[in-house]
């Protein structure tokens, strides 16, 4: 992917967001009774089950970043020929939706979906139709194929979503019609655990609109001070060092190092080394993709200069001769997608990079 398509890539139409696309009457009423009350209105069916939950506190328009497993398979529909399908899924959502580069040996890639908490349920609806290849605008039927959407949720959040003896879990089945289960473990190098949500496009918006207004109330009366995101690899993992924080090949993650019980809305930082080669394509041109980065994640980006060290999980000096410093500030939630974008980019440019090598050495055979 270039640079260009990058920005491209991050960008989604806000004409249509909060709105179910096309014009049928009774989809755009269910939409609009989802974002005021989700257990009202033409749910996904009130025939999957009746609601006995109350409307959410957390407002629609609260930002949220949500990722999830996919297999490699459903990542190509969900973008599509030239990216046609996704950016369609950003036009009618109104939120930024990416997917991770595919890593050879690995069936799994990431789904990152950004934005207002209804426009990010919303896309994960559109998500799943277009995996079914089912119009946008029809509402879902009792015969609609169930699609089980695999979440990844940081561990300390996980007992809010399940709730005391599975109360929270059995609020949201039965107000949106799905099925929902967490996973026991962490996944591999990381402190995150799946949420598996399986049913038809309404009954996923509906119950990923349920999921992050638990996922924002709970950032709000705890921010996370440490989480290590999963990044599939096909490469072996180091054992897992100091505080959990997880070891990305090519690339040095430490845990933030703030204060352990921080109040809401105290900024944070976080610390990640990047390989000198790989600094300007974060940069970009007069500082194109770095500002860009910084306004998607609505965090502080330093990068430092070069020798400049922090410190690792132990308290030693971070970092090895050959990787520059970046300091990343801000909200828990903002840092962590500040990171997933600038991984983001320097596997584009690894790509690239490799791309440009396999066509050199055909040529030269």
């Amino acid at each position: 992917m270039t640079s260009d398509s990058t920005a491209k890539h991050f960008s989604g139409g806000d004409d249509n967001a909060g709105s179910t696309p096309g014009s049928n009457p009774s989809d755009k009423q269910k939409d609009d009774s989802i974002k005021s009350n989700p257990d009202s209105g033409d749910k996904a069916g009130s025939s999957y089950g009746e609601a006995s939950t109350t409307a959410p506190a957390v407002p629609p328009s609260a930002n949220i970043h949500m990722r999830c497993l996919i297999v490699t398979q459903d990542a190509s529909i969900i973008i599509g020929k030239g990216g046609s399908h996704v950016n369609e899924i950003r036009e009618k959502s109104g939120a930024r939706v990416m997917v991770s580069e595919s890593i050879p040996g690995n069936p799994e890639r990431i789904l990152n979906v950004s934005g207002p908490l209804d426009a990010v349920s919303k896309a994960f609806g559109l998500i799943v139709r277009r995996i079914n290849d089912e119009p946008f605008d029809v509402p879902s039927v009792p015969g609609s194929r169930a699609v089980t959407i695999k979440f990844m949720i940081p561990n300390s959040r996980m007992g809010s979503v399940i709730g005391k003896g599975g109360s929270k879990i059995k609020e949201i089945q039965d107000a949106s019609g799905a099925k929902l289960n967490a996973s026991e473990g962490m996944l591999p190098g990381s402190t995150e655990r799946v949420l598996s949500v399986a049913g038809v496009a309404d009954a996923i918006h509906i119950a990923t609109y349920y999921i992050g207004t638990i996922l924002i109330e709970a950032q709000e009366r705890m921010p996370s001070t440490s989480n290590s995101t999963y990044r599939p690899s096909s490469q072996p993992r180091r054992p897992t060092q100091g505080g959990g924080s997880s070891y990305v090949p090519g690339y040095s993650h430490h845990a933030p190092y703030g204060p352990p019980h921080n109040p809401p809305q105290q900024l944070q930082t976080q610390q990640i080394y990047i390989p000198n080669d790989l600094v300007g394509c974060i940069i970009g041109k007069g500082g194109s993709k770095i500002n860009e980065i910084r306004h998607m994640s609505a965090s502080q980006i330093k990068i430092m200069e070069p020798g400049a060290t922090g410190l690792g999980p132990n308290g030693a000096p971070g970092g090895s001769e050959g990787e520059r410093l970046v300091v990343i500030t801000g909200q828990p939630a903002n840092i962590q997608m500040a990171v997933q974008l600038l991984y983001h980019r320097l596997e584009q440019e690894k790509q690239k990079q490799l791309r440009a090598q396999q066509g050199g050495s055909s040529g030269s055979s």
